[in-house]
């Protein structure tokens, strides 16, 4: 008869995993690691110095709701040079920088530089009470690293996205209570169905820049959007109110262009310093000045700088429309309750079919033929 040893055996590898006690989940990312796969934080991270955590390509850094918190100094979260990273659902707080990008430039072992490129995916992430919410710089006219940002708050940084030579997007998204929210030098920025509140710039452009801005709420900042040297704005289906200046655009600016916009209540809406300009379609209610232009500010310029003002509503604020800028195209508009101005614009290429009426100064128009608004 054979004896069977099953049963033994059994009893041993039981007692054998008793003894061991219970399993322990792996420790969760620890300040200044690289995360070479995708990872859930489990609990709140609190680095006293040095960077966060450190995104190799490829990697979904998913923040599990907890808090990457900071010590006014390093980096949050450092991206790879090139390839895809995620950054998703939690709080990065307290740091020089929340996110940022590393590129270690020229390398002089092979004599080139490090290739820049790629993504940086931000999905629902709170970007608060940092030095710098988002650092995208590039290198001057040449690689960069993009960031699309969707879902997401950057709150009470000084800067909350600062770009030069990079790009970002952003999308449901909302900055608010920021130095400024939004900066670029020789970089660009688009903004679409988003909201810009309670910064005292919602964009201010250092140079070469440009900013789209589409379907998004520009609400109470002190500045709306600022304009310097070759910086282009474009603002499309938005509304912008209460603001000392809703755009602020100097006079060796770019582009700018306000389409089928509503501005509400800012002392001054638009205020270009003798830069190209256009404004269509867009409606400004109980401003202290909706539109003002100075004198076309480089009139021999070897290229075309046009100004145009058309199919727009100026009603029930202090002044409508004050331009010196010669040749501003002007046609289609209604100035009515202005307690100033209602149109004002001499040497103006009048396109007709302006009509203004109960504004405070007479004659009602200066530049173009106004009919009396119904």
């Amino acid at each position: 008869m054979r004896t069977s040893t099953a049963l033994p055996a059994l009893v041993l590898a039981v007692g054998a995993t008793l003894a061991a006690g219970p399993a322990h989940a792996a420790p969760g990312p620890a300040c200044g690691d690289t995360l070479t796969r995708d990872t859930v934080l489990t609990r709140n991270l609190t680095c006293p110095s040095g960077d966060g955590l450190w995104l190799a390509p490829g990697v979904t850094l998913d923040l599990g709701g907890k808090v990457l918190a900071g010590h006014d100094g390093g980096n949050g979260v450092v991206a790879p040079p090139s390839g895809d990273v995620t950054v998703t659902n939690g709080v990065i707080a307290g740091w020089r920088t929340g996110l940022t990008a590393d590129d270690p430039g020229y390398d002089p072992e092979t004599g080139e530089w490090v290739e820049l490129g790629g993504t940086v995916h931000v999905d629902r992430v709170v970007l608060r009470d940092n030095g710098t919410g988002i650092d995208g710089t590039g290198r001057l006219y040449g690689q960069k690293k993009l960031f699309t940002v969707d879902r997401s708050t950057l709150r009470g940084n000084v800067t909350g996205f600062a770009t030069t030579g990079g790009y970002g997007s952003f999308h449901r998204t909302t900055l608010r209570d920021n130095g400024v929210a939004l900066y670029a030098n020789t970089g660009g920025v688009a903004v679409s169905r988003s909201v810009l509140r309670d910064n005292d710039y919602a964009f201010s452009g250092g140079g070469e820049s440009g900013i789209t801005v589409t379907s998004t709420a520009v609400l109470d900042n002190r500045i709306g959007f600022q304009a310097w040297f070759m910086d282009s704005v474009e603002i499309t289906r938005s509304e912008v109110r209460g603001h000392d200046v809703a755009l602020d655009i100097a006079g060796d600016a770019g582009y700018t262009k306000v389409h089928d916009t509503t501005l509400t209540g800012n002392d001054v809406a638009v205020d270009v310093q003798g830069s190209p300009f256009e404004v269509r379609r867009s409606t400004f209610r109980k401003n202290g000045v909706a539109v003002r232009s100075a004198e076309n500010s480089w009139p021999d310029a070897p290229f075309d700088r046009t100004a145009e003002v058309t199919g727009s509503t100026f009603a029930d604020g202090g002044d409508g429309l004050v331009s010196q800028f010669a040749g501003m195209k002007v046609g289609g508009n209604t100035a009515t309750g202005n307690t100033g101005r209602g149109i004002h614009a001499p040497g103006a290429q009048d396109l007709g079919g302006n009509t203004a009426r109960g504004n405070g100064t007479e004659p009602q128009c200066v530049g173009v033929v106004c009919a009396p608004a119904g």
